[in-house]
């Protein structure tokens, strides 16, 4: 008897992802080669196959010259390296999700507001960096007990990283709100992550057995399968369908599959294709 295969409603890019992914191909069309500042997503295919059409990864502009096309990245990039770009005379492909960017505007008008900024995000991930380089001495706060460790605070203004989950978040903002005056937050996590992780708990309560797609450094897809691994033991997180082991299966009529939001459709297309031959 063949697995029943239930595919969420949002798979393969979001349309932040599907627009820099675009610009980027366009501008291996157009330019023939084009340095990339950093992985334009987190996703290792979607970034090998770029560099196979021209888009090459570097680390900083000092490997730039002034001749070659740079992209600046979905998640940000601190307002330093765009002026540095800018002195340098480089012509500038800019891939900013128009999400992230409204984050960018949000942050700063709290800071305008005389708020100590507090982002709810990931040490050192490149969209938490993005936001704090718009603002002056930022505090990074990951879950409710680092935010229990900070000081109590007059006035603060909070945004988080777009693809956080509203547990979370929520969690965090409870702390704070104990720790100050005046608090003001603005939910920045993005549209598509609330369906996904909304989509990826009804998935999970109700088939056997759970796969999420995606790399595992993208932050957007460990979340999805931490969220659908407290509801479902027999989740899995994987890259590809190669990754699938058949054993998974054994007993089970029911499959649920998700993906982050970095994740190519046709590795989507190769996962349900396998996983509906499975018996």
């Amino acid at each position: 008897m063949a697995l029943k295969v239930t595919v969420s409603a949002a798979v393969g890019f979001c349309a932040g992802v599907q627009a820099a992914v675009k610009k980027a191909q366009e501008a291996a069309h157009q330019y023939g080669r084009v340095l990339m500042l950093g992985d334009i997503v987190h996703n290792e295919q979607v970034v090998s196959e770029l560099s196979e059409m021209g888009v090459k990864v570097v680390e900083n502009l000092d490997q730039i010259d002034n001749k070659t096309p740079v992209l600046f990245r979905s998640h940000g990039t601190p307002p330093s390296v765009w002026e540095a770009a800018r002195e340098k005379g480089l012509s500038i492909i800019d891939a900013t999700c128009p999400l992230v960017r409204q984050i960018h505007t949000e942050v700063k008008m709290l800071a305008a507001e005389g708020r100590r900024i507090i982002i709810i995000g990931d040490p050192n991930h490149d969209e938490v960096d993005g936001i704090a380089s718009q603002v002056t001495d930022p505090v990074i706060v990951s879950d409710p007990e680092s935010a229990e460790q900070l000081p109590l605070m007059k006035k603060i203004g909070v945004v988080a990283q777009s693809t956080q989950t509203m547990e979370n978040v929520a969690a965090v903002v409870a702390v704070l709100s104990s720790k100050c005056h005046d608090l003001r937050f603005i939910n920045t996590i993005c549209k598509p992550t609330r369906q996904r992780q909304e989509q990826i708990r009804e998935l999970a309560r109700n088939n056997d057995v759970m796969l999420v797609v995606g790399s595992r450094k993208s932050a957007n897809t460990r979340r999805l399968y931490e969220i659908a691994a407290r509801l479902n033991s027999a989740t899995y997180l994987i890259e590809n369908a190669g990754n699938i082991l058949p054993e998974w299966f054994a007993g089970k009529t029911s499959v649920g599959i998700a993906t982050g939001a970095s994740t190519p459709p046709a590795v989507v297309d190769a996962v349900v294709k396998k996983v509906s031959k499975i018996a």
